[in-house]
Parts: C-alpha cells; structure tokens; sequence
C-alpha cells in the first residue's frame, strides 16, 4: 500500500488536457491498511496459440501425427479395445484450434465455424494424444470433420461425446475425443460446448415432430421448444445448466444466430430425413418461405459515365403523378402501368389542371419574367372600395423586393406564371375621420409560398386560407383601400373542378403557418380570433411542467437544462381575467424508493398528500399520459418503453406506515379523478396498413405498438428483410409481397389482386421509408442512373397514395431529402407535397431526431406524414428525452420568404438523453469478441472481419479521453500517438488520414452512438465512431441493435452482415413509437381536440409574418418595428425564462398567446371553461408559499 503514496505518483501527468474531460468522473478513496483492492483478470487475451509464440516449451517433446497415431494405435492393440468399437479414439486434451489465412494468421477460432464459414475453412489444432498414460503432443494438425455424439432424447448433453476427424485419418474410423482444452482456447470453447448442445436439442426436436407428422416454424422456438425441452429432460442436472445460461424462454435469437452449425448438424450422420425439408429452415437459411414476385417491364438503359451502360428498371407510377413529377431528372424513368412503349418514345402526357391562371386585373402585368416596378398596377375606384366588407377576398400587390425591405421572393409554382398579387380575406373595415378605408385581413397563400416551394403545382387556382391575419400588427399592417387591386369570388370547400362561374379559386385547406402544415378547411377558419386561446388538458389529466425558478433555467441546447416533471391537474380556476392551474407533483419511485434505486425512469408515484402548485397554463409543457398497474404485473407495451411518448405508470403509492412514509405497493380501486392514459388492452377498429419499403419492420411494428394501426401488407425487395419482417409478426394476418414496389403497383393497377396484393379502399395507411441513397450526404455521386432510381421511389411512394387514397400515410427520409436553395428543380420533397396536397390531403413535414425520444442514437431524419381531409390530423410527437451534449439549433430547407420548412425544438423534457453506455450496461464484457459467441445476447458478436492489422490499429486509440480517433490521438505528430504507431495507419494524403477524418474512432459513452449505418465500417473517413470506448474492438450488432430500439427478443435473419444491413436501414423504433402514439390519439375517437386548427400554432411571430414597413417581412425577430411590443417584452418577460427560450423571436410578446385560427373560440363552450367557472379563490393565498393541511403549495410566478 505505500506504493499509492509514493513520489512518483505526484508526477506531473505529461497529457493534463486529456483526462480534462473525465475530471467529473474522479473519485477519492481513503484506503486503509486493512483494506483489500482486487482487480479480476481474463485468464487469457490471447488471440493466437501460445504454443506458436518464440520460446514456448512444449508439455512434451513434439512429433509428427502419423508418429503419434502409430504409437498409439500399438497401445490400443495391446489393450485388445479395437475390436470391440466400431471406431478408435484418442483423447485430445490441452488443444487449441486455429486459422491460417493472410488476413488472420494463426487465430484461434471456435469450433462451430468449422464447415460453415465461406472462404476460411481450414482448421488446425495442438494438443496432446494420448490413450492411457501413453501420450504425445502434437501441432499444426488439420481438421476435417467434427463429429457430436448423444443426439436423441434419451441424452441430455454432448459435452463427452465430441470429436475431431483429422485430414490423416479421412478414410480411417480413427478419432479424437475433446478432453480439456488449453488456458488460452477456454473461451473459445466454453460457449461453444453450449452451441453444440442447443444443435443437439434443435435436431432432436425437429426429428421428433417429423415423426409425428408435425411442422415445425421459426416460432416453433418462441415457447414450443423449451416446453418440449422440459418435459424430455425433467430435472437432469446438465439440461438445468445448459438452460440456466439462457436468460430467457425464447430461444428464436440463438438458433438464428448459429442456424449455420445447426443445418450442418441436422445434415449430418443420417440424421436429415425430411427434418432438413422444416418450414424453420425455409425460414432462416434458405429464405424460401416467401417466394419472390418476378419483376415485369422493360429495362431502360442509359450511357453511364466511363463509357459503362447502367441499367435500371423503370418505376411505375399512376397518371397523376406522372404528371406532378415528370418534368424532373427522374421523369425519364417514370412509367404508366401497362404502358409498352419504349420510355424515350413515350407521349407527353395530358394536362391534368383544367384552369389556367385567373388574368390579373388591366394594368396590372403578371407575364412569365415581369418585375414589378416594370409597369403601374391599376387600383380599385373609392367607390368600389367603399363596398368592401367583411368577408369579402381582395388582392393587393406584393411588396417589392426592389423598392421595400421584404423577404419575400418573387415565386411561382412550375409552369405558371409569376402573379404579383398577394389575396387576402377582409376580417374587419376601418374608416378613418376623412372616411379612408383599411382593411384588417386574413391572407391567403400560394402554393409556392408554402413547403410545395416552385415546384409544379396541379391546381393553380387553389389557394390556401392561412392562419395569419394582420389584426394584431398595428394599422402600418392593414391593406390600405387605396391598395386594392381588386375582389374576388372564392369557391369555398372546392375543388380542381371549380367552374370560373362558381369562383375564380377555390378554398380547401387552411395553411398553419408557424407549423408549415396544410389543414382541412372549417367555416370557423374564416374568422380569426384572439381571445385566451383553449388549454389542451382537463382536471385530472397527467400534464408535464418545469416550474423551475427563474434563475435556474439555462439556455435552451444546454445539456444541465432541468427537467420536466409530472404533475396531476388538481383545479383550473381564474382570478379575474387570469387563468391559473393547480397542480399536484407525481415524484419518481427511484428518486424516493431506497428499495428501488433501478426503478423504470417512467414509473411514478401516487401521493394525496403530493406537493401542490399554483402556475399559469402557459407553464405546462403538454399534457402526458399516465397509467396504472398492478405491482409484479408485467408492464405492457407501450409503458415500458423508458419514457419515449412521455408513458409514464404507477404501481406504487406513497403512505405513512410506522411513522414514517413508505413506497407501497397499490392495494384497492385506483384514483377516479385521475384520468388514465389509454389502455392498450382495449381493443378497437385500427386502420390497416400497407408498409412499403418495409426492411425489418422496425418502423411498422414501432407505428403498430402505438395502438391505431395494423400492418396488413409489406413490401420489400430484399428476401432477407422480408423474412425478417414476418417473422416478427403475425403471419395469419400479415401478407407479404417480396419484389419491387413496381411490380406491386404494377399488378394492383391491372386488378391482379391477391391476399399481398390489396384492392382499393382495403389500405387506410400507408408508412413507407424510401431508399435515402438518393439523397444521403454520403452518396457521393447522386447523378448516376441507380441514384436516381432511388429518388424516383418518392413518385413510387406518391402512387400508391393516389390509387389507394389511405385515410393516413407517413414517409420517411435523410435530413438532406429537404432543400434549401441549391437544386430546387430537383426538389423531390417539394414535389411530394405537391402532389400529395394537390390530392386534397392534410400534411406537415417534422424533424425527428432519435435521441430526442429515447433512442441512444444520433439519427435525424425527417417525416412527411398526412391525414385524408376531414380526419385529425396527428400533432407532432412531443419530445420526452433532452438533447445531448453538442447539439445545436438547426433548419432545414427554406422557404420564398426566408424561413425554413422545419427546425429543432429545445423544450425542457421530462428524461435525460439515453448514452451509448446506459443503454448497453447489461452487455457483459466479451473483449475482442474472437469467441464469436455470447449466451445471453446471441447478437452480441462483430459483423466486421477484425484483421490482425485491425486490431493492432484499434489497439493504439486511446481508450481516455473519451471519444478519440485516430485523426486526434495523432494530431500531426502532436498527439499521444508515437511515430511507430502512426505507421500502422494509411499514409498522409489520403482521406481517412486528414484531420478531419472519422475513422478508427472510439464512441464516447456519455454521448449516443452515431447514426447506424447499412455496414460497420469502423475505418471510414465519414461514418463516424465505431470502435468501442473500453474494449478494443469494433461494435456488434448488439450494441446497434440496441442503438436502432430493436427488442432484445426479436428475430433478424441472415448473416451478421446482413443482419447489420437490416438494422441500419431501419428507422429507430423509439421514433416510430413516438410517430405511432400521435396517429393512436387522431385516429381514437376518445381522444378529441378542442379545435380542427390548433389555437397554438399560430404563435406572435406567425402574425407578423407579414408584418414590415410594408406587408410581409421575413420574421417578428428582424423586422418587427413596434416599440410597444418591445416594452411588452422587457417587463412582462423575465430574461431567461421559459416563455422566451420558446417564442419563435426573442421580441415576441409576453402576453398570453393568441390564437389565429377562429375555432378556437367559436361554437360551445368547451370542457375545460366549465372548469374555469368556478368561484374565484382569494388573491393573497396565493401570493407565495402555503403549508398547512398536510399538504404544501407553491405559486410559481411568471
């Protein structure tokens, strides 16, 4: 122990910078004498056989085999033992087995690889010989069989009845009984032994339902298996330990992750029989069971670059479509089912928009190029002004970008011409004293004003009421009678068949501005209203709230922001015009249980005498949903998924027992006044779905777990994802269609219907996730002919929503799918909402990043997702898990004023981000991962051959600090890394070894995992991390697994790289849980809003989108120019507080937000005011913190 206080340890540490980072994690001891330090070591690390290593000395003095085989043969003659076998064996003890390749010379290698691995299937080992006493050690002995004894019920293990048949005895019954293996190959062997006999039980298992006539099914293996595992082996002392390794009764996982070793067992020793013909192996290995669709249709080839022809198939899309997006890059391989013309030689097709662009009024020029200040509108007379009123639909012309400071640019959707008007519907008359009119209005806006961007638009008369009005903006904003161009007649609720005699537009949906969405049309739209807007919770409801003080509150990407609570919603009452919520804290049982410190993050506890608090709405984040359940009652999906879809559960209430108040578990009938979140054994009619571009079905099963929706029918190319999918559903009432979405498309087209081929009016969803290729930022080239492909399954995707005309759908993409200004042409995203709202439907694209519900994953990507009109439309899914370290704001894509289609919230949540080790702390240890095998989590193995300049190269990253790569642990010659171990790396110049390349890089723990991939690649200069932070070696499909939210108990077929594959082109199933819930709480009729169009979407800096010294600026936050409001701000807003890290403009006001969208306040009054009509309480209680009656309360101020 004098050691730990000796000088060198006052060393000054030559790295200090280093371990700055995990200067948090430090901890100091005080180590006393008779205290003991231990520190477990692996019996070995070895990778190569220490018998090849210089200086080894053998046990004894080596020989040949054939040497061996004769002495020992002499011995077993003299016994007289030969005779009364039908084979000899040797007993093999102290053995090691190995490889030798190029690539990995001389590695140990376990012995269920032997004859099931392409390409490296050449085994050795050492060992010694013996029979009797006699014995001889021998080395580099080639292997060619591996025979297992015991198969049969009437055995209960193989452990002592495993051989090896070397390449010297081939044509001899000569054999080598496994004994012992050596120190160095124990842990290669101990998890093989298990393997060998789960071979065994899967064998007897299959044999024996043959003999009876009996199908067995990879789901034979869910519950089946170890039912008839039980009942053959009863209480057997080896079976009961064989199984106690397993932790689960499922062993789907297991057989699929070793169903190489089992087909060569059942294929051995005459044990196949018409076993090897199971619908299992049909299944997992041969990926027959779904048999595939022969793809139809003529290639189209094109000139690829190099002088190499490139040759795809071309897509299949319905004449709407063709139309939205024909003019685009991809058009060239649009084509109409059942068309057999060439593709080049293919007529244009007919217009679909039957209405051409209303001619603007005389004198007032809307040409294809015109610019405004080119020629003088002419205005409305006074006496026709005179005659506006309200209701009435009035142009105006836009500002000019020339002569005002607006943001908005000239825009105009493909092949119309460019309308220099901007229309808007009058809300309210003002005559001045010298009897000059203006006008508050409503406006409308153009397609191209919207996310549909320029791109062609179907319909160019339509227009979109909007939820932004100028009422509030001060009379600078009003339409001046002397501005008005003209009126105009609105077909409202119409459609593209609109007579010019009915309207000169039409009216179908109303566009929420600050929320960029598209919303079916209500004749409450028509007015807007400003009164308090409608809360979104009822008395009793579970709400989320962070009512920290004023000071405590951080900045809003700050990883040390506070969390939110839960709170029961006890009273809403008002004092005055004042609206105020009383709220009841529900603590978390592991902050306050000592007996369950490990407590689910999302289970709470119920208390009568919980904390009480007095707070504004406007402190409530958004309502949550809470359940309760029975103690020891296993916790159904989705409630036991951490939190994600803010699902938090009770089984616990706090009491006082002996003085002292206690955690105990819910006896009797639950709260009545606590209103449950939904219950998801209830059942009721879900929407059926259509799941193309299927994978996995991670994102189906995360959008089916939501409670609203079914998966009917799935589609995907690849035969291993498609086996995948099914067999982690149920094939009863799924069907599956393997081939390409073309031909499925193709055939329901032609009335080719079948059970995986849906008719009209069957599909009332659509999910799908197309192939990001096309648009990922790293794909390289995104011209080729195979890229394009790939965007063009956007048209695909659009076509299946025309024919099938879903009540819901969602799409999934990359980030990059969204432009800004670069390639707006080619704007595929665009084009989709387009098309899809030129289609009458509802839609809002949203910004999904995994971590931010739950997924230790950083993965963003975005969602377009859409409801028939008429339907709820889905909210966005509220965020449950806080944002990592390092990340920061971000927008995507931009809009004609400036504005972006989407961007990232920071609001308070109620759980921490999940990191990398959180969500893997149950893994154990499996080193470099050479076993190749671990028990308890069969997954938990590489899908990335470790060469042996791997793992030297993995071996010098450092493992502190966190998070290094080879770029920074050399840093130019600057770094830890020594100059010899700078040349195990690529030479200088090349990409993987500049400074900002990503390869060889360690995951830092307290982060996420970086965005899973279709291939792990721990060397590439763009991926990112993937190297373990404490072990040296590359991730296993495990840890992505778990990255990507699949269940531990759920089956992926194929090898480790396609397994890998599959799990990298999922969408991470917290996210799709998330999306799931939202179409749950639309589609349920249960759960009704307050209002068609949301009172809160349109916030302040929505009403002063247009709002400048002329009409429409870019932002409240650059150009709002009211110093009115600005004192609003500085005294109704503390610096700091929640109210101004959410505004969309640190200018905006600090009144209550008003709503912009009429329905809000129209019709009968809601449940939530007969709440409010309770008698006032009186001010002063409230004035600060109460106690009393056994219960303390709390005003938070704002």
């Amino acid at each position: 122990m004098d050691s730990l206080n000796s000088p060198a340890d006052s060393r000054k540490d030559p790295y200090p910078e280093l371990l700055a980072d995990d200067a948090s994690d430090a901890v100091s001891f005080d180590v006393r004498p008779h205290q003991h330090i231990s520190v477990e070591l692996p019996v070995s690390t070895l990778i190569t056989p220490r018998s090849l290593f210089d200086g080894f000395t053998p046990p004894l003095p080596p020989v040949e085999e054939q040497e061996a085989v004769a002495a020992l043969m002499v011995c077993v003659e003299t016994q007289g033992t030969a005779a009364k076998k039908e084979f000899i064996e040797f007993e093999l003890d102290r053995f090691t087995f190995y490889i030798h390749h190029r690539l990995y010379p001389y590695e140990m290698r376990p012995l269920h690889h032997l004859a099931t691995k392409i390409g490296i299937d050449k085994f050795y080992f050492d060992g010694i010989l013996s029979v009797g006493s006699v014995k001889h050690y021998v080395n580099r002995v080639e292997v060619v069989a591996l025979p297992i004894g015991n198969y049969g019920p009437d055995h209960h293990s193989t452990n002592d009845q495993i051989w090896v048949r070397s390449t010297l005895n081939r044509n001899k019954e000569i054999y080598y009984l496994l004994k012992k293996p050596a120190a160095e190959y124990a842990r290669f062997y101990e998890p093989f032994l298990w393997i060998a006999d789960l071979g065994k039980h899967v064998v007897d298992f299959c044999v024996w339902h043959v003999e009876r006539k009996r199908e067995v099914t990879l789901n034979s293996f869910k519950e089946s298996f170890i039912r008839w595992l039980d009942k053959t082996h009863a209480r057997e002392p080896a079976f009961l330990e064989w199984r106690r390794q397993h932790p689960s009764d499922d062993y789907r996982t297991s057989v699929v992750a070793n169903i190489d070793f089992i087909w060569k067992e059942i294929n051995g020793g005459g044990r196949a029989g018409k076993a090897a013909n199971h619908r299992f192996f049909k299944e997992t290995l041969h990926f027959t069971q779904y048999k595939p669709n022969v793809p139809l249709g003529v290639d189209m080839i094109e000139e690829g670059k190099g002088g190499k022809k490139e040759q795809q198939p071309p897509t299949t899309v319905t004449p709407y479509i063709k139309e939205c997006f024909g003019h685009m890059i991809i058009g060239k391989l649009l084509r109409l089912a059942g068309e057999d013309t060439p593709l080049n030689t293919l007529p244009p097709p007919a217009k679909l928009a039957q209405h051409e662009m209303p001619q603007v009024s005389a004198g007032v020029p809307c040409g294809r190029g015109y610019r405004a200040v080119q020629a003088r509108p002419q205005f409305l007379s006074k006496e026709m002004v005179d005659k506006i009123k309200v209701g009435d639909t009035i142009s105006t012309p836009r500002d000019g970008e020339e002569d005002t400071d607006t943001k908005w640019r000239t825009a105009a959707s493909k092949d119309s011409m460019e309308d220099h008007r901007w229309f808007a519907l009058v809300q309210k008359v003002h005559v001045s004293r010298n009897g000059e009119r203006s006008f508050d209005v409503s406006w409308f806006y153009r397609p191209a004003e919207t996310p549909c961007c320029e791109m062609k638009y179907p319909w160019p008369n339509e227009l979109f009421l909007s939820d932004h009005c100028t009422c509030m903006e001060g009379s600078h904003s009003r339409v001046k009678g002397s501005e008005v161009l003209a009126t105009h007649t609105i077909d409202w609720f119409g459609n593209p068949n609109t007579s010019p005699s009915v309207g000169e537009f039409f009216v179908r949906q109303t566009y929420i501005i600050e929320k960029r969405r598209f919303q079916t049309l209500d004749e409450s739209h028509k007015k807007c209203f400003h009164g308090l807007p409608p809360l979104k919770f009822k008395v009793g409801d579970a709400v989320l709230a962070d009512l920290s003080s004023t000071d405590e509150v951080t900045e809003a990407f700050s990883p040390t922001r506070s969390l939110s609570e839960v709170y029961e919603v006890v009273k809403i009452f008002r004092q005055e015009e004042t609206r105020f919520v009383r709220l009841r804290q529900l603590l978390r049982r592991s902050k306050i249980d000592p007996l369950a410190p490990n407590a689910a993050p999302n289970e709470l506890v119920y208390a009568d005498s919980g904390k009480l608090f007095v707070v504004k709405p406007d402190k409530v984040e958004g309502k949550c949903h809470m359940r309760f359940f029975r103690p020891n009652t296993p916790i159904p999906s989705p409630y036991n998924r951490g939190g994600t879809g803010n699902l938090f559960f009770i089984t616990h209430k706090l009491e006082e027992q002996d003085g002292e108040l206690k955690c105990l578990p819910w006896e009797g009938e639950y709260p009545s006044s606590f209103r449950q979140g939904f219950d998801p054994s209830c059942s009721y009619p879900k929407l059926k779905g259509l799941d193309l571009f299927c994978g996995g079905g991670n994102f189906g099963r995360g959008l089916e777990e939501g409670g609203a929706i079914e998966m009917r029918w799935a589609n995907d190319i690849w035969e291993k994802a498609i086996h995948t999918y099914m067999a982690n559903t149920d094939t009863k009432t799924t069907h599956a269609f393997l081939g390409s979405v073309d031909d499925l498309l193709r055939q329901a087209i032609e009335g080719k219907y079948a059970s995986n081929v849906p008719r009209p009016g069957e599909v009332d969803f659509i999910s799908g996730g197309s192939p990001c290729p096309g648009f990922s930022l790293l794909t390289v080239d995104k011209t080729t002919l195979h890229q394009i492909k790939n965007q063009s399954l956007v048209a695909s995707f659009a076509s299946f929503v025309d024919f099938y005309r879903p009540k819901y759908g969602i799409l999934e993409n990359v980030e990059s799918i969204v432009q800004a200004r670069h390639n707006r042409k080619e704007d595929v995203l665009s084009q989709l909402f387009c098309a899809l709202v030129g289609l009458g439907y509802q839609a809002q694209l949203i910004l999904g990043d995994a971590w931010s519900h739950g997924a230790p994953q950083c993965r963003k990507r975005v969602f377009l997702y859409f409801a028939a009109a008429g339907l709820r439309m889905p909210e966005p899914p509220m965020l449950s898990h806080s944002h990592f370290p390092g990340v920061k704001s971000r927008n995507l894509g931009e809009m004609c004023n400036g504005e972006p289609f989407v961007k990232r919230e920071s609001p308070a949540t109620a759980f921490k981000y999940v990191s990398a080790s959180e969500a893997t702390a149950d893994l154990p240890n499996i080193m470099d991962a050479k076993p190749d095998s671990c028990v308890a989590f069969p997954d938990h193995r590489l899908a990335y051959g470790c060469t042996s300049l791997m793992r030297m190269q993995t071996a010098v990253i450092p493992h502190r600090p966190y998070g290094l790569r080879f770029a920074t642990a050399w840093a130019e010659g600057r770094g830890v890394m020594t100059r010899g171990d700078r040349e195990l790396f690529p030479a200088a110049g090349k990409s993987r070894s500049s400074v900002v390349a990503q390869g060889w890089g360690r995951v830092n723990p307290r982060n996420t995992f970086h965005t899973v991939t279709t291939r792990c690649n721990p060397t590439d200069a763009r991926v990112g991390a993937g190297l373990h932070w404490n072990q040296d070696r590359p991730l296993t499909l495990q840890e992505m697994r778990r990255a990507q939210g699949y269940l531990d108990h759920e089956v992926i077929l194929g090898s480790p790289y396609d397994q890998w594959k599959v799990v990298g082109n999922s969408v991470a199933r917290q996210m799709a849980l998330a999306l799931g819930l939202q179409f749950r709480e639309a589609w349920d009729s249960d759960e009704t809003s307050t209002a068609n169009v949301d009172s809160d979407t349109a916030t302040d800096s929505s009403r002063t989108a247009r709002a400048s010294s002329r009409k429409r600026p870019r932002s409240l936050a650059a150009e709002i120019h009211s110093s009115k409001i600005r004192r609003l701000q500085s005294t109704s807003t503390p610096p700091g507080s929640r109210r101004s890290s959410r505004n969309a403009s640190p200018l905006a006001p600090a009144e209550p937000r008003r709503s912009l969208t009429p329905s809000a306040g129209v019709g009968p009054l809601s449940p939530y005011e007969e709440a409010e009509s309770e008698e006032p309480e009186q001010e002063p209680e409230y004035l600060g913190q109460i106690r009393g009656r056994g219960t303390s309360m709390t005003v938070v101020h704002l």
